[in-house]
């Protein structure tokens, strides 16, 4: 009989690492941010607000992935084919999944044939933050930033000194064990990190998945991190960065086999930081990420991912702002045993950016120009005004351009069936307006946002000819995305920390009025930690409401809405080490986040699973410092 277990399940080792850790200091720098820009400014400051997941945020969120965290944020949604390690699809602001850029320490990363990112196979444990910056920012970051920009940051010396040591473990056999250090020597700044994380898993797939195996989909990943900068005096200094995360994950695919898939993430980047001029400084960055995977199982098969960057990018100091101009060249490239007509392209862009403040009114400014070698030239910009009413109280409003590229599979993917990619794609398009207020109360930093978003040329696999079951990519759809996103943070007078977000919006086909696919009309999170000492106690709140597994709203694909509770609690036992445990899904509730998976905590009636892996969710505890 199926039994819930409401209590953690195992318990983390004591390892001698207490006798050299050490706590990390706050920053003055903690409230700088960079993504917005391309530079750094004091939060508080930015004409477009970024949301920042902090370090104690991802203590906090225990062993979830990166893309359960992320899910927590004003206008962001998160799908994902099952637990750890299996594929997740990002939607900001209502955009498709392929709307998003995301960057690793400044390098961007990506499949290049899927468009997406692989947020799963960042590994949590070597993230040090996370700013999110929604809305268009092709004018900063060239294609692909219709929904907005990702930036994950590994831990670094400035901001997370000391030696940091997690041991992990929960239900399904989940175990990690995680490490990095950080320091200051000399000149030289260092920071090194590495994770190890095992997962037996459960079965993803229900039984009306058309692959469904009824076997566990477990998941192994070993990451690796490490960031060195040299200061050479006169304000130059040189850096390397380096990610790492190799992971094996199964899945269903078919039943009677084993399938998995070797997946590796990486990247790897040099930069130079000189003033070039008096007042004016400059870094250059070259740098390369790979997307690989290699399948094995009832669809044997490997695909090959890269991306070399470089990107000259300098700021200078004038008339009371800050002047920024640069140029970047991207090559995205692909090897597969797939025979793509064509394997690689190139982008070359030029930007130019202004930003200042005259007393209470702050502007930003930005132009780009892309040239790439498959569909040619495309400019891109944005305008942002903010205005400080009072001390508690700014306003805000910016529009900006906004562009997709589209992707080697969406041009060139080979016949198979008669579907085939289709090399006359234009990039999709879209224009985005919003208006703001950020405001201080009773502890609590609010903010709203009224955002308005409209795709054109949007690519959709249309069945041609009708009635063939043959689908080829076409710029047939346009896109319709107005909304409201409500977020709090802050401490309140009795000590408890809030975090808190709701967004509602109107993600739809402007031809056929159909919600778009997998995209909710409103969503919330509200997340409560309350200091008792030594101790602590926090819970968490994710609420989500209809959306449907189709682009037509057709019959047998919505998937009702949903609400999650999970409750954390934790104890400071020693100057240097904490206990902390973690309880997901608390209620059982089942849901789902794309049709035929199962999430985490879902009743999986697999009768492969026996009752003691088959309860609410995970928990975990771990002893860090």
């Amino acid at each position: 009989m199926f039994q819930r277990t409401p209590v953690a399940l195992a318990l983390a080792l004591v390892v001698p690492a207490a006798a050299f850790a050490q706590s990390t200091p706050a920053t003055a720098g903690d409230d700088l941010v960079v993504t917005a820009t391309r530079s750094p400014q004091a939060a508080r400051n930015s004409v477009r607000p970024v949301q920042v997941i902090t370090a104690e945020d991802i203590r906090l969120a225990g062993v979830t992935g990166l893309p359960a965290l992320l899910r927590t944020l004003a206008g962001v949604e998160v799908t994902s084919n099952g637990g750890l390690g299996q594929s997740s699809s990002l939607f900001m602001r209502g955009a498709n999944s392929d709307h998003t850029v995301v960057l690793v320490d400044g390098v961007r990363i990506g499949s290049t044939t899927l468009g997406t990112a692989p947020l799963e196979s960042i590994p949590l444990a070597l993230i040090e933050r996370v700013e999110v910056l929604s809305g268009p920012a092709s004018s900063l970051y060239g294609a692909d930033a219709i929904g907005g920009v990702v930036q994950v940051f590994t831990k670094s010396a400035k901001r997370s000194p000391g030696v940091d040591v997690a041991l992990s473990a929960g239900d399904n056999g989940l175990a990690q064990l995680a490490g990095s250090y950080a320091g200051v020597i000399g000149s030289t700044e260092l920071a090194l990190g590495a994770n190890l994380l095992r997962s037996r898993g459960y079965d993803v797939t229900d039984t009306s998945y058309w692959g469904h195996d009824g076997d566990r989909d477990g998941y192994r990943d070993v990451g690796l991190t490490a960031r060195l900068t040299q200061a050479l005096g006169g304000g130059h200094s040189v850096g390397v960065q380096f990610l790492r995360s190799a992971g094996t994950v199964h899945y269903d695919a078919g039943a009677g086999t084993d399938d998995l898939s070797r997946d590796r993430t990486q990247s790897v980047a040099a930069h130079w930081t000189a003033p070039l001029l008096p007042g004016v400084t400059t870094t250059l960055r070259v740098g390369r990420s790979w997307d690989q995977s290699e399948r094995e199982g009832s669809s044997p098969g490997h695909i090959d991912s890269t991306q070399d960057q470089v990107s000259w990018i300098g700021q200078h100091a004038v008339a009371g702002g800050t002047l920024s101009a640069g140029v970047e060249w991207l090559r995205q490239a692909v090897d597969s045993d797939t025979a793509y007509a064509v394997t690689s392209r190139h982008v070359t862009g030029g930007l130019l950016g202004w930003r200042a403040s005259y007393g209470a009114l702050s502007v930003q400014a930005d132009l780009r120009h892309d040239r790439n070698s498959q569909y040619g030239g495309h400019s891109t910009g944005q305008l942002g005004l903010a205005w400080q009413v009072a001390p508690d109280l700014r306003l805000r409003g910016s529009v900006g351009s906004a562009f997709k590229a589209p992707t080697f599979n969406q041009l060139y993917y080979p016949e198979s069936f008669g579907s085939h990619g289709n090399p006359d794609l234009q990039p999709e398009r879209s224009v985005s307006a919003e208006l703001g207020a950020d405001w201080r109360a009773a502890g609590l930093d609010l903010g709203a946002t009224v955002f308005s978003n409209r795709i054109r040329n949007l690519i959709n696999w249309v069945e041609t000819p009708p009635g063939s079951w043959a689908y080829v990519p076409q710029n047939t759809a346009r896109a319709s995305i107005q909304g409201l996103s409500l977020s709090a943070s802050g401490t309140l007078p009795t000590g408890t920390r809030v975090r808190a977000s709701a967004t509602v919006q109107t993600p739809e086909d402007s031809s056929t009025g159909a919600q778009l696919q997998r995209r909710a009309r409103e969503f919330a999170n509200l997340h409560l930690v309350q200091p008792l000492g030594a101790f602590s106690a926090g819970g968490e709140l994710n609420y989500s409401g209809a959306r449907w597994d189709s682009t037509d709203e057709s019959a047998g694909t919505r998937m009702g809405g949903y609400s999650t509770v999970a409750l954390f609690a934790g104890w400071q036992w020693s100057p240097n080490w904490r206990l902390e445990g973690r309880v997901n899904n608390v209620t059982d509730r089942s849901y789902q986040l794309a049709q035929g998976y199962l999430p985490p905590g879902r009743d999986r009636k697999s009768t492969h699973l026996n009752s003691s892996h088959g309860y609410i969710s995970y928990a975990v505890f771990c002893l860090k410092k």
